[in-house]
């Protein structure tokens, strides 16, 4: 795969320098580079770089995957700077126009260069600060928002956590021509921000560790039809319960792993979340109290007469004896539990297991690679799906002679496959509605809650209603939840102390230069 990789990557350094020869051909003769050098690659870059004094090391961003297009889009810059292109509004026109303009510009008439923008310095701050942002975006480790309640009370809406990507293995980018920091949308999410025509083959670089039992993972949703391309489907954070090789069952509403109860879900269970049906006779729940004092965000009034109030509730162990206290009027609190003879139509395989549902499911084998599954009409559509996404179209004919059992089939699985669901067991769409995580969509591990906010998630953009989770921020997601709130701040205080050093360093020796004092000593 690194060799099909490599090959793609100078394919499109190539395509790279195409584009650039037929976009600043005449500029660059203009400017003393004739057209036998213009037209070797790399040096053609390199002369470049000397004429407008940078590092001759720019160079290395020409050889890392994406990084490219950014040095390209420098010179480009650089050369419409040169020829009196200076307001803003063209570098405008050259990024909205994906560098067409410079086409436009090259190819023009009566385009003369001056030296003194030749030798006019800029200031490269942000731009190094993009790229160096960008390259740890891409490729170490990725901020991420949460937007669902789907992993409560283990995240909470409003946490905005970092995502390693080189503890399962970097995955490399498959789609180099994309807009930076953009996922997959723009514009409220109407047009996608990157070009599918060119992808590279997918790659993923040694782990650090493995998957395992239990550990948080981000990863890109399996079924999102909107986006074909791996990298570039939407991301989802779930809980890994089952690993390749493992079996699991879901048994009134509590996760089997192997046969054997979860343990870290039983561990932690007072601060889990369920779905909670109460009943309370004459007077109805506070549910301003309920949102306001105890933290409680879903929260439903499913029925009611003139005696009895039905609610239905998303809460944790802990909330339920504390509402049992507060409230006596509660006729009763119990579990939202599907009974076992109930089909939930949205749930994975239930037209083929008509009594499975959320709380009711399985046994399901997760698929590892290299295992040779003989298939037949009882379990060809638990497998369809794996072998349609590896490559091996299933065509009807088939499809048909398996479901007939007319011959033995067997398929030898390819990839290692994961089960993941959310925490909050009831109000999470995770594998038990659309099935298997290969390891190919795997994105990185959570390592820190950088940011939390607590806001009105029916108006999450009104910002005077935010509130800072303190006891959140700057969290690691290990085991021991480790706080760095403080070494943070003590880090900002030292690093805004020796700034205005230097900067009361510098004014003074200003001074003295201005004031020739140096002459006298």
């Amino acid at each position: 795969m690194l060799y099909h990789y490599l090959v793609y990557s100078v394919l499109f350094l190539l395509f790279e320098h195409i584009i650039h020869i037929l976009g600043t051909c005449r500029l660059s003769k203009k400017l003393g580079v004739p057209y036998w050098k213009l037209i070797i690659p790399v040096y053609n870059i390199v002369l470049l770089l000397k004429i407008y004094n940078r590092s001759i090391w720019w160079i290395f961003l020409f050889f890392i995957p994406l990084t490219s297009i950014f040095l390209i889009f420098v010179l480009w810059i650089d050369l419409l700077r040169t020829f009196g292109k200076i307001k803003k509004k063209h570098i405008f026109f050259l990024l909205f126009s994906l560098g067409v303009y410079i086409y436009y510009i090259n190819y023009s008439k009566n385009i003369e260069f001056s030296k003194e923008k030749l030798k006019k310095k800029k200031n490269l701050g942000i731009l190094f600060s993009a790229i160096f942002s960008f390259l740890i975006h891409t490729y170490i480790v990725q901020p991420f928002a949460i937007p669902t309640s789907s992993m409560e009370r283990t995240l909470l809406v409003g946490d905005f956590i970092l995502v390693s990507k080189i503890h399962y293995g970097l995955r490399m980018p498959i789609t180099p021509i994309s807009i930076p920091f953009f996922h997959n949308t723009i514009f409220g999410g109407k047009i996608k921000s990157y070009i599918p025509f060119f992808q590279w083959p997918y790659l993923r670089l040694n782990p650090i560790k493995s998957i395992q039992r239990n550990d948080l993972v981000v990863f890109n949703f399996p079924k999102d039809f909107n986006h074909k391309i791996i990298d570039r489907k939407d991301n989802y954070i779930k809980r890994c319960v089952g690993i390749p090789g493992d079996i699991v069952s879901i048994k009134n509403g509590i996760l089997f792993v192997n046969h054997k109860r979860e343990e870290h879900y039983k561990k932690n269970i007072l601060e889990k979340q369920h779905s909670y049906l109460i009943k309370t006779k004459n007077i109805p729940l506070n549910i301003e109290f309920l949102k306001e004092k105890m933290d409680l965000e879903d929260v439903e009034i499913i029925e009611e007469n003139e005696e009895y109030f039905f609610y239905q509730i998303m809460a944790t162990e802990k909330q339920v004896i504390q509402i049992k206290n507060l409230f006596e009027n509660i006729v009763f609190i119990k579990k939202n539990i599907l009974p076992d003879h109930f089909q939930e139509n949205s749930i994975f395989l239930s037209h083929f297991n008509n009594n499975w549902n959320r709380d009711f499911f399985g046994p399901l084998y997760i698929p590892k690679k290299g295992d040779i599954i003989r298939l037949n009409s009882k379990n060809i559509n638990i497998y369809y799906d794996i072998i349609v996404s590896e490559k091996n179209f299933l065509n009807k004919k088939h499809y048909d002679s398996i479901i007939n059992d007319n011959k033995n089939n067997f398929y030898k699985i390819r990839k290692n496959y994961y089960f993941m669901m959310g925490d909050n067991r009831h109000n999470s769409f995770d594998s038990r509605y659309w099935g298997f995580v290969s390891e190919d969509h795997i994105v990185g591990k959570p390592i820190l809650i950088w940011m939390s906010i607590d806001w009105d998630r029916k108006k999450p953009f009104n910002i005077f209603s935010w509130k800072f989770r303190w006891n959140r921020i700057m969290t690691s997601m290990n085991s021991r939840k480790n706080s760095y709130l403080f070494y943070f701040f003590v880090f900002i205080i030292i690093y805004l102390f020796s700034s205005l050093l230097i900067f009361i360093f510098k004014r003074k020796k200003q001074f003295f230069i201005k004031n020739n004092f140096f002459h006298f000593l």
